[in-house]
């Protein structure tokens, strides 16, 4: 899947003989175990991970002359140009004048859809009761650089990250909403080295469905006395 936004009368966003493609592969295993905060944490990281892996997919001009020089994400930790990190693994010290995106989990929130979250009339074959219910949750990704402007450069291409490519990745995941809903205030943070940060919040909802099967001791015979049809 690739994206692209320009306007009339203004030179082409990216360079001759480029074109920005995720080549992320649909996480379809992750819906047969339904939506949970760490799968969320992880599916983000390995977003940006792609995202960042290549020069050429980066939509601001900055950013891919920066690097396209530095070299963009790479799993070897002492040659990334960036580290891409959840906020439980992140290492303050590992992270030193290179930028960063920290991803952070925020809290989740269950939402009853229908009374009593059953699905009423639903399975009579079966006689198992089905339920439902919504996980409203959000995500916080923060832009970390040693200079405000760049920390505010890059918390804008991963907004736009989310933006451009929340339709598909709401269908790949089964989710009612994914989208960013704010771009925070710049600050500064004091770790091993003095960084800026952006915070970046993306919210999300995920659908729960679930049956409830009833085990009951089995019938193994039925015993029928005649004396016991003597008074009928």
């Amino acid at each position: 899947m690739s994206s692209s936004s320009s306007s009339s009368n203004t030179a082409p966003v990216f360079p001759d003989g480029s074109s920005p493609e995720e080549r992320l592969d649909l996480p379809s295993a992750l819906c047969s175990f339904g939506m949970r905060p760490h799968l969320m944490t992880g599916f983000l990281r390995q977003l940006f991970i792609q995202h960042f892996a290549d020069p050429n997919n980066l939509e601001d001009a900055t950013l891919r002359a920066k690097f396209a020089e530095d070299g963009g994400w790479n799993k070897d930790a002492r040659q990334t140009g960036i580290l891409i990190e959840s906020v439980t693994k992140w290492e303050p010290k590992a992270t030193g004048l290179r930028p960063a995106i920290i991803i952070k989990r925020n809290a989740w929130r269950w939402e009853r859809t229908v009374i009593g979250n059953k699905i009423t009339g639903a399975n009579f074959p079966t006689g198992f009761g089905m339920f439902t219910g919504m996980w409203l949750g959000s995500h916080t990704i923060f832009a970390l650089h040693r200079e405000g402007a760049e920390a505010e450069i890059l918390a804008a291409e991963v907004s736009r990250i989310v933006t451009f490519f929340g339709p598909l990745i709401r269908d790949s995941l089964k989710l009612h909403r994914f989208e960013p809903v704010d771009i925070g205030a710049v600050a500064q943070i004091e770790e091993a080295t003095e960084n800026f940060a952006v915070p970046v919040s993306v919210a999300y909802a995920a659908e729960e469905v679930w049956e409830l099967e009833q085990h009951a001791p089995r019938l193994k015979r039925i015993v029928i006395k005649a004396s016991e049809l003597l008074g009928c």
